[in-house]
Order: structure tokens, then sequence, then C-alpha cells
């Protein structure tokens, strides 16, 4: 991480109770760790994030900014950083902490159980918001603008090289017609000069916390990839996780219209992170993510047909 020993949850309570001795006496849980932070369950109420490289440091730094103008008006609970830490000689990076939301992620859901049907008209309401949200204001706050047609080209190179991950865990799929699908890439001629459109630019199960009692959506998290670019970006974590059927009821009350470039492009850019997310589970150890990414290529490269959004 460049800062020192890993952490854990010792030296993560140390310090945490050293900015924040508030929060008295500290029960801490590891919660989670992906490619950019590491996050730690505080006395079951607080969830701080620790980023791993110099980059992500800026990227809290935007989240800071840009998450409390966000929830004003957002039609999902998002979380809004409350404690800001400074670096220091046991961490020498910045961190946040901010109210657990409730919720279990998608990821961790049995796609079978997955109410798609009652979900649809909630994400497509949280997407028309966030993708009407005034770029000029999320400027302001420090949002950077990622244009993709400068990032398909990097994602594709990247989801090829890491195949091999695919062919080791799933060697009876059909591993050519997924290769070739990669290989083919996405029509990016259409794809906008100039990207005006707010996006959470990371939206996938593992970022959709849901109710098991109420079967809805408690919250959207992980807003450390925000950015100004494509709609592509956002529909492709709905066509990684429920494919074309999920993707449609969603369009069905999204505004405005989406055309036919932002669907394959998002479709490409879901069988990409199938690749990441198999690639990942494997170094990891986490198989719910080896699982979601077999699967998503299944929905995005064409070999899973007739699987339904509803139950």
């Amino acid at each position: 991480m460049g800062t020192g020993d890993a952490l854990d949850v010792r030296r993560v309570a140390g310090i945490i109770e050293t900015q924040f001795p508030h929060l008295g006496t500290l029960s801490v849980l590891p919660l989670g760790e992906g490619c950019d932070s590491i996050a730690f369950l505080v006395n079951d109420t607080w969830v701080f994030r620790f980023p791993k490289r110099a980059e992500v440091e800026r990227q809290l730094a935007v989240e800071a900014r840009i998450l409390p103008v966000l929830a004003t008006t957002a039609p999902l609970p998002i979380p809004v950083f409350c404690f800001h830490g400074l670096p220091s000689a046991t961490f020498r990076r910045p961190f946040a902490g901010y109210a657990r939301l409730p919720g279990v992620p998608g990821i961790q859901w049995e796609p079978a159980n997955v109410p798609f049907h009652l979900l649809a008209p909630k994400l497509a309401r949280f997407l028309s918001w966030l993708h009407a949200f005034s770029v000029d204001e999320a400027i302001r706050c420090g949002v950077p603008q990622q244009p993709i047609a400068a990032r398909l080209d990097e994602i594709r190179a990247e989801a090829i090289a890491d195949f091999e991950s695919v062919r080791k865990v799933a060697p009876e799929a059909p591993l050519e017609a997924w290769h070739h699908t990669l290989q083919s890439g996405c029509d990016i001629a259409t794809a906008p000069r100039a990207l005006a459109t707010l996006v959470h630019n990371d939206l996938a199960a593992e970022h959709i916390l849901l109710d098991p009692a109420t079967q809805s959506i408690t919250g959207i998290v992980d807003w450390s990839d925000i950015a100004i670019g494509d709609p592509a970006a956002d529909l492709a974590g709905v066509f990684h996780w429920g494919g074309e059927a999920l993707v449609q009821a969603v369009l069905a009350t999204y505004v405005p219209p989406i055309d036919a470039g932002v669907m394959s492009r998002a479709r490409f850019l879901g069988a990409c992170r199938g690749v990441a997310d198999v690639t990942f589970g494997r170094e990891t150890g986490r198989q719910e993510y080896v699982r979601a990414g077999i699967r998503a290529l299944g929905l995005c490269a064409g070999a899973v047909h007739g699987e339904r959004y509803s139950r």
C-alpha cells in the first residue's frame, strides 16, 4: 500500500482512536478490499475506507466534495463522509468514514433470488437522476472527465490480456466465442467526442445494497470512480448483473432515450468487466466474483440466452 505494513484491525483501531477519540473503544472488522481501497466496519455503525495508492487519495477528495451535493437530491441513499482522517505517522494517506448503509451487496445474492422486476424501476429513476445532474456543478466539485473512446481500447486490451483466467476456471464455456467478442470490440465511431454525463462509473452488483426483507435497494456505495463520461459505463453494470432483460426493463422508464451505440458499448463493457471480475476473484480468493464474472460473460457475450430479469 505504500504506507507501511498492511492494515489489520488492530492497526486500524489505533489510527481511528487517535484521530477520533470521541468514538470510544472500537470494535473493528474487515469489510472488504478492492483494487483501490480497503474498508473496515467500526462499532457496527461506521465504514472507514483507506486508499491504497496516491491517485486514490485524489479520488477520495473528489468524493468528499461531490457526495454531500448529490445526497441532497439522490433518489436512493448514498454515503456521505462525516469523518475526514488526516495523514499521520501510522498511515500516511488521508482516509474517510461514513455512516454504514443497511443492506447486503447484490453480488452476495444468488441471481435467481434477485427481484430484478422490483429493482428495475428504482434503478431507472436513480440513473435518470444521476445522468441528468448538472455537469457544471460536478466539474466545480472536481469530478474528472473521462472520454469513453480513449478508455475502450484500454479496457479491451486488459480483458484480452486477462482472458487466461477465464479459461482456467470455465474450460467448458464457449471460450472462443467470448474471446472473439472481446477481440472484435464495439463500434466506437458513434461514441461522442465530448461526453457530458455524470456517471457512477462502477455501478456493479457489489456496489448496490439490497434489503432481504423488503427486497428493495437500500443504497449505492463506492463512488471512487465517479466521472463525467458515457452513460454506457453505468448501463454496463446493469448488463453485467441482469443481462439485456434487466437493461430493457430499466430503459422502459429511464430518460432520456438511449441509442444503439450506447447499448453496444454497455454490453461490451459488461463483458470486459466479467473478465476483470474473474481475474480479481482468482487473485483474492473471492469466488463470488469468479461466479459473477463468468455469468456476466454469458449474459454480455451472447452465450446465455433466455435468462429473465424477473423470477
